[in-house]
């Protein structure tokens, strides 16, 4: 298509793709023979830039004018991201320096994993949008480019209003000075041809101002629009922060209940009588048994030991799992015989996991092309520092396997 502002003697440089074949013909060779819906998309075209404080640092505002090695960077990196990304479903990329800034024009085959026309699995929604920008932020972060403002509410303007609203230069109008003296033949109507003829050039300068304005108070507008849904989202994970603190303050509270009993008051309930010379003794009957925090040892009968009050009740009373809860919950309640039995099960766990033998780890093999996969998951969606998991991976303490797993 026709680009106005677009210089006809700079060549643009293909990235992606064979320069002999045409672009439709790509798009059919990748799709295969497969039947096409009649609603089905056949490719997108992706943009791909940055912002001219990138390409010319010192100087912005001058179009047409880039820093070679900046340029190189960004297509590589672009390059790299469509290729990681897509794959060979990326047909075709052209970095295009014809223009204001330099850009990328990128055109995807939208097939899903079964290599189906499923260009909703891959574009549709504002959610997959919005990873699909993250995802490429992430790619060009370490060029230091970072990602516009997420949510942003902000709408495009068309290039020729914007230039023309732009270039208009602000004027003061002195009607005595500007306004040309009538003569004597002349009648009116000449002289308001002479006056329209005149004041023509300002009325046009003076209209764009006003569209200029016009346009930073909308742009002023969105910008409070954006301000406030940024506010919205930071009370709502405000919000989650505290629904977070007080779920861990009932897990505290939870943990500090699951508690077993102490084995002197379970003694005590089953009729033992602690002994006045060693306070670690307790008997009832012919029995004497030694309690020692948690533990307990019986040195009569069949001189057993145990640990927590659900094994001491079954020593004593000589019954089984079951017996010895509802003796419990008898005695002490419903709540501590739940807290005893969590705190049974979780010794029992303790005792199983120390006396099982470790299995020996075999980590898995490294494949580096999976890593970029990874380190997007860790830096993206579980929100690690980038410095981090770089450093991590430089000195080799995390890496990808050949499923993409950490």
């Amino acid at each position: 298509r026709e680009t106005p502002n677009a210089n006809p003697y700079v060549t643009n440089l293909r990235l992606i793709g064979s320069r002999e074949q045409d672009l439709e013909a790509e798009f059919k060779k990748m799709i295969g023979d497969q039947k096409i819906r009649v609603n089905a998309v056949l490719g997108i075209e992706m943009l791909l830039t940055a912002s001219p404080q990138y390409f010319r640092p010192d100087n912005p505002g001058l179009p047409g004018v880039y820093i070679t090695e900046r340029v190189d960077d960004f297509a590589d990196a672009c390059k790299e991201w469509l290729s990681q990304r897509y794959g060979d479903r990326a047909i075709r990329a052209e970095l295009h320096l014809d223009e204001v800034t330099p850009h990328i024009h990128a055109y995807i085959v939208p097939l899903d994993h079964r290599g189906k026309l499923n260009c909703r699995a891959l574009f549709s929604g504002r959610q997959k949008l919005s990873q699909l920008q993250d995802s490429f932020a992430f790619a060009v972060a370490h060029l230091g480019i970072e990602r516009g403002i997420k949510g942003s509410k902000a709408t495009h303007t068309n290039i020729h209003k914007y230039y023309a609203a732009v270039n208009c230069q602000s004027l003061y109008i002195n009607l005595e000075e500007i306004l040309p003296q009538p003569t004597p033949n002349q009648n009116a109507l000449n002289y308001w041809e002479q006056v329209q003829e005149t004041l023509q050039p300002t009325v046009d300068t003076i209209n764009a101002q006003l569209t200029e304005h016009k346009r930073s108070l909308k742009e002023k507008a969105e910008l409070a629009k954006t301000a406030r849904a940024s506010e919205k989202e930071r009370q709502k994970l405000l919000e989650r922060l505290q629904n977070l603190e007080l779920t861990l303050d009932l897990w505290k509270a939870q943990a500090n209940l699951v508690r077993d009993l102490p084995l002197e008051d379970v003694a005590y309930h089953l009729g033992l009588h602690q002994d006045n010379k060693a306070q670690h003794k307790w008997k009832g009957g012919d029995r004497i048994i030694s309690i020692i925090g948690t533990q307990f040892y019986e040195f009569t009968g069949n001189q057993k030991g145990g640990g927590g009050a659900i094994d001491l009740v079954m020593q004593i009373l000589s019954c089984g799992f079951q017996e010895a809860v509802l003796w419990l919950q008898d005695q002490f309640g419903e709540s501590a015989m739940l807290n005893i039995v969590a705190e049974h099960a979780r010794t029992q766990a303790k005792e199983i996991v120390t006396k099982e033998p470790k299995p020996q780890f075999v980590p898995p093999q490294a494949d580096e092309s999976k890593w970029l996969g990874v380190q997007e998951y860790l830096t993206l969606t579980r929100k690690l520092p980038l410095p981090l998991i770089e450093t991590l991976h430089s000195e080799k303490l995390i890496y990808a396997d050949a499923k993409q797993n950490a």
